[in-house]
């Protein structure tokens, strides 16, 4: 039986603070765990089996998968030091006796795994990469293919000079359980470092599989957003949760509002927007194109909220302006304060009334900053 191992062992060390409460995989994607949008497309495309790889606050995961997806058969492989995502993958070993594909549980992508698994079974591969066209090709691996899609050069995270082509590996794969015997049991193996270079030395059979639909590593707070954008105007399914508002309220897009929600009057709802259960909304209130608000949220009056995303259980307080931001759970945001394009309050965070968060600035959980601040480095800073 063909089963997805889904890689969600990793700490997300690049979007801290968001990480440091909970594991990335379930860090909220238009208020929806990014992790149900991957196990989603695996039930979705047919496959009940799935092999998940756990390390870094592995019970939330486990509690989440067991509550959402009670239908599935789900096997567990626990690391209890670092194995990379090969050694992962071996130490998994006794789950897989046939094809497999391997999934990240970061990445959001809108791909036909049969389509895929038909590919890889067509040229009798040993190992099928699914490859994307990147601008930046310096964060990932890169391939070439000759015309037979056989990969016949492959390179991880390239310098500079040293990029050949920008055509990326997304970290999607379909394995035969061949490829285990190409991993050894010591320290840390990755499939791109260690494994893949092999193949490729050996002519053991290495395809690739090139995607030209939606891929997004949310790695980055850049590439988090643009998630979130890209759910809200519908380039990767499925839609947000709550009920769709009425046709004509709202200038561009299409806005969803859950359960229990208070809206007071003279407020600008400008879509697409999602507003999670239970929020209230005092009057004068902007909610800008492209925001996404949590659950249990309180926007007190005059506050404008452009294209950020403010997870559950937060108070932003009156005056106060964000913009292209995130803001982590039960934060207090203080009357009149401006959050900057690109920075990121962890949770728990008190920021001091008529204080500014200056861009791409993070400030860690539960860190109180006094009133009239301008927080201009991460906060505290690390050395």
């Amino acid at each position: 039986m063909i089963k997805a191992v889904l890689m969600a062992g990793g700490k997300g060390s690049r979007i801290r603070p968001l990480t440091l409460s909970r594991p990335k995989p379930l860090i909220p994607v238009a208020n929806r765990p990014m992790i149900e949008y991957i196990v989603g497309k695996v039930k979705k495309s047919g496959y009940d089996e799935l092999v998940v790889t756990l390390s870094y606050l592995k019970s939330q995961i486990k509690k989440l998968l067991k509550k959402k997806y009670p239908y599935l058969n789900i096997k567990y492989s626990v690391e209890k030091k670092p194995l990379g995502t090969a050694g992962g993958v071996k130490k998994a070993s006794k789950h897989i006796n046939d094809t497999f594909f391997v999934l990240s549980g970061d990445v959001l992508v809108d791909v036909d795994l049969n389509e895929i698994l038909d590919f890889h079974k067509k040229n009798n591969a040993l190992a099928t990469m699914v490859l994307t066209q990147v601008e930046d090709p310096s964060q990932y691996g890169i391939a070439v293919l000759d015309d037979e899609n056989q990969i016949v050069k492959f390179l991880e995270k390239p310098s500079p000079h040293e990029v050949f082509s920008k055509i990326a590996n997304t970290g999607i794969y379909v394995l035969e359980p061949e490829i285990l015997d190409y991993i050894t049991n010591k320290g840390e193996i990755d499939f791109s470092k260690d494994v893949f270079p092999q193949l490729l030395e050996e002519k053991a059979g290495m395809y690739g599989f090139v995607h030209d639909g939606y891929w997004n590593d949310l790695g980055r707070p850049k590439t988090y957003l643009q998630a979130n954008y890209d759910v809200l105007n519908r380039k990767i399914k499925p839609e947000p949760y709550g009920k769709k508002l009425v046709e004509g309220v709202g200038r561009l897009g299409d806005m969803w509002v859950g359960d229990g929600v208070d809206i007071k009057n003279k407020i600008r709802l400008i879509g697409p927007v999602v507003i999670g259960s239970g929020c209230v909304i005092e009057k004068n209130c902007v909610i800008g194109q492209n925001t996404i608000i949590g659950d249990n949220v309180h926007l007190e009056k005059n506050i404008t909220v452009k294209g950020s995303v403010v997870f559950p259980d937060s108070k932003v307080k009156e005056g106060s302006y964000l913009k292209d931001c995130i803001v982590d759970s039960s934060c207090t945001i203080e009357k009149g304060s401006f959050i900057e394009s690109g920075a990121i309050l962890g949770s728990n965070v008190r920021l001091g009334s008529f204080s500014r968060v200056k861009s791409r600035r993070s400030i860690y959980n539960s860190t109180v900053i006094l009133p009239e601040s301008i927080v201009d480095s991460d906060y505290p800073i690390v050395v």
